[in-house]
């Protein structure tokens, strides 16, 4: 049996590739997929129809939080303070206007975690970066 389902998965990452990436957290309550990304600006894409403006640009998810922006490898969880993010995230200019953000005639194929369960960033660890380099400066 447990051939047959280490067989079954095999077959399945070969069916979907990179596109179905798995994530769950540790007590099982969320398992997310990829969700659907559609481009809004060249380089840049948007979850589709998302309650908060996550893009995915230059291989890193982009979170404008707070008035500030945070990147992750994972839209769900691990979101990191930037300083300076890529130009291309930049020129998105309002990112608020892509909340449930949709194209004419979009489909849905990937629904993406539900906005509650996504892990917010850490706002503190801005101001620490913060209060250290005005340390510095003293």
């Amino acid at each position: 049996m447990t051939r047959l389902l280490a067989g079954a998965f095999f077959v399945l990452v070969l069916a979907f590739g990179t596109s179905c990436v798995v994530r769950a957290r540790t007590h099982g309550t969320v398992v997310a997929s990829q969700p659907d990304l559609v481009a809004v600006a060249p380089g840049v894409h948007v979850i589709a129809d998302y309650g908060e403006p996550i893009f995915f640009a230059d291989g890193f998810y982009w979170w404008f939080y707070d008035g500030y922006w945070y990147r992750s490898s994972m839209y769900t969880d691990g979101w990191v303070y930037v300083t300076a993010p890529p130009r291309v995230v930049l020129s998105i200019g309002d990112p608020y206007r892509y909340r449930h953000y949709r194209p004419h005639n979009y489909v849905v194929r990937h629904r993406p975690a539900p906005v509650h369960t996504i892990r917010r960033p850490v706002v503190r660890e801005r101001h620490d970066t913060r209060r250290q380099v005005r340390d510095h400066r003293r």
